[in-house]
């Protein structure tokens, strides 16, 4: 992350001055270029100084500063003098012009200007020995303040680059991608050539030795590695081990170096080198640091191995590994102890995010449960209509023409089908159950009590018989002449047939299909019939309720309810949009909510029309339809193959009531083979 120190290059341009003024009676005058040049080999100063001379450059230089003082041949001469301009970048050039009554006017013009500065000769060797020493501490003044400007913009591109590594991490909700990248990521920012990463699986307040921690995965830049996870126990002579104990950070400059008794090294650090013999490798320097989660409990462990000068260079032999190989730094550990802390974040929101999922997850299977222990005449219904669902979905995902060409579901929208699939009939929760098993026109309790009535019908013609068969034994006189007991047991074998064919035709109509022509006329006669009661109370045959029910022209439900059942579909609404879903699944309780609309405004329960229908949920009409006709678990119809089923729904499609595209991709996909394989 640091990078190399920079020179700061200072150059002095001198020419030989006229300096008439000066009093010519001091000795350390120093009035040339070579005079300049003997005054700093001989003054004790400028020992402290590496002084070199040639060819009218004198170049000192100290620490990170380094002066060159230009001779007028050179510095006036536009080739020599951008040579030294060119050295370094402006911010670290200061250029002092050493020169005989020169003003700032007379100095030459570059884009460099403003870092040029006059210095006249004559001057004494102790004026010479305080100008250097104040341009020394002004430049390293300069330099330092260059060196913080550097060293607060590494730590910004830092902190950006750790923010930008904090929203990659919690980005990633599948844990095995996260953990691969928090590796790599953790890789990536100190130089390790390889590393590995383990988690607890049950993170618990203390880690003690003997507990489980697992390895999850390693990789390695210079020797690809494909290991399998597995369990191991804590163990205080591991340094991972130890990182679990005693939750700190442990850095090992080199494994190769430690004592080979093993208390004798930091944590008992022992390294096996029979493990990189086996891949040819060779694990040097390591970095361990630990994973926390809000709660600075030990979730995971980051391991690091083998700091490169070069991230880029691979390690193939040990001339690599001695080239470029270094111990970790400070800052390793500091910015590896960020990543982990950010790493530990997004792995516990990962995995409460999986565990909010599960949680979906279990909820959506026990509510499919709940619907079909209430209705056990559609088991399987749910999942069906989910797979097939889903399925048309992808093949949507897979068509490149059309108007759907461009249409693609995500997988978070694949996953909000198949939950507004599962759950598009809990509304049925709200049907009085004995609506939603309805299996014939009559309920059963209701079929019981008209053949009781029937019953009732049978005996007292039994009844009327015999009393006439009596009256007629004990007086003969008051029948007709032609009335025999032969005339009245046939008489009332004549009613009883009569009786069992109203209630042959009565059974016959109650069961769900299509109720034959004239079927209401003879429905009504039956009704009109009546008896008498043993209260002497006269009764019809059949009851208002049981000649409306009966009526039925097609299936088993009477209008209110059939508005029953079809509220199901308002309850699903209300009941789904109470739960709290997440932004990525909020159009759940829309999609669900609509899978009984029609293209043309004749589905239900709002009648909206084509535009109102979202495309989910003209997909789920298709597959609700179909496993209606062809579902094989219904009592009380006969399953449709699937040609007619298919036929079936292409009319629906030529009536304008279903969409003719998603139809064409559900048939030429095959996708109802997803529910019939």
């Amino acid at each position: 992350m640091t990078s190399p120190v920079p020179k700061v290059t200072l150059t002095v341009l001198a020419e030989q001055p006229e300096y008439s003024e000066f009093d010519a009676l001091h000795e350390d005058i120093i009035d040339s270029f070579l005079g300049l040049e003997a005054a700093i080999l001989s003054q004790e100063y400028f020992k402290s100084y590496d002084t070199q001379t040639k060819d009218g450059v004198i170049t000192l230089a100290c620490d990170h500063l380094t002066l060159n003082l230009l001779s007028p041949n050179v510095w006036q001469s536009k080739e020599e003098l951008q040579q030294y301009l060119s050295l370094k970048s402006p911010e670290n050039l200061l250029i002092l012009c050493v020169n005989c009554g020169t003003s700032k006017a007379d100095l030459p013009t570059t884009p460099q200007e403003k870092f040029l500065h006059a210095l006249a000769l004559p001057l004494s060797s102790r004026q010479l020995e305080i100008y250097i020493s104040n341009v020394r501490e002004v430049q390293l003044l300069l330099f330092n303040i260059h060196q913080e400007k550097e060293k607060v913009q590494r730590t910004s591109e830092n902190v950006k680059e750790v923010m930008a590594i904090s929203r990659e991490l919690n980005g990633v909700r599948d844990i095995p991608k996260l953990l691969h990248l928090i590796l790599a990521k953790a890789r990536e920012f100190t130089k390790a050539d390889a590393g590995s990463i383990y988690t607890i699986d049950n993170p618990t307040a203390e880690i003690k030795e003997g507990s489980e921690i697992r390895f999850r995965f390693a990789q390695n830049y210079s020797v690809p590695q494909n290991l399998s996870e597995f369990v191991i126990p804590v163990n205080r002579k591991s340094i991972v081990g130890n990182v679990a104990i005693h939750a700190v950070s442990i850095n090992l400059p080199d494994l190769y170096k430690l004592n080979p008794d093993s208390e004798k090294n930091p944590y008992h650090a022992k390294h096996d080198r029979s493990w990189d013999q086996r891949i040819g490798y060779e694990s040097h320097s390591m970095l361990t640091v630990p994973m926390f989660d809000i709660s600075h409990r030990l979730i995971g462990i980051i391991q690091l191995i083998n700091r490169k000068k070069d991230a880029n260079q691979k390690l193939l032999c040990e001339k690599d590994f001695i080239e470029q190989v270094v111990p970790f730094d400070d800052q390793d550990t500091e910015y590896a102890e960020i990543i982990a802390q950010l790493a530990g974040v997004a792995l516990e929101n990962a995995r409460m995010r999986e565990e909010i999922q599960d949680l979906f997850d279990g909820f959506v299977s026990a509510s499919v449960k709940a619907i079909e222990q209430r209705d056990p005449t559609t088991s399987g219904h749910s999942h069906r209509v989910a797979q097939l669902t889903l399925a048309l979905a992808r093949a949507v995902n897979d068509t490149n023409t059309g108007p759907y060409a461009s249409v693609t579901f995500s997988e978070n929208e694949i996953q909000e089908i198949e939950y507004a699939s599962l759950l598009h009939d809990i509304g049925k929760l709200g049907v009085r159950e004995k609506v939603l098993v309805k299996a014939n026109k009559l309920h059963p309790w209701e079929y019981d009590l008209l053949q009781e009535r029937f019953n009732l019908i049978r005996s007292s013609y039994e009844i009327e018989y015999l009393r006439k068969f009596i009256n007629f034994l004990q007086v003969p006189n008051l029948f007709p002449m032609d009335v025999t007991p032969e005339h009245l047991l046939q008489e009332r074998n004549q009613r009883l047939k009569q009786l069992e064919e109203m209630l042959g035709f009565i059974e016959k109509s109650n069961q769900p299909t299509v109720l034959e022509q004239g079927g209401f006329e003879r429905l009504k006669d039956i009704a009109n019939y009546t008896f008498q009661d043993p209260r002497a109370q006269v009764r019809n045959y059949l009851k208002s309720d049981e000649l409306a029910a009966l009526s039925v022209s097609r299936g088993s439900l009477t209008r209110a309810e059939t508005v029953e059942i079809q509220s199901h579909v308002s309850h699903t609404y209300d009941f789904l949009r109470k739960i709290p879903w997440n932004q990525e699944l909020s159009n759940i309780p829309q999609i669900a909510a609509k899978h009984h609309e029609k293209l043309d405004g004749t589905g239900y329960p709002t009648s909206a029309e084509a535009d109102q229908i979202p495309l989910q949920s003209r997909m789920m009409a298709i597959a609700d339809i179909f496993d209606a006709l062809s579902a094989s678990d219904r009592p009380y119809k006969k399953a449709v193959p699937i040609e007619k089923a298919l036929d079936i729904l292409e009319m629906e499609v030529k009536a304008g009531k279903l969409d003719p595209e998603l139809f064409k991709i559900f048939k030429e996909h095959q996708v109802y083979r997803a529910s019939h394989p």
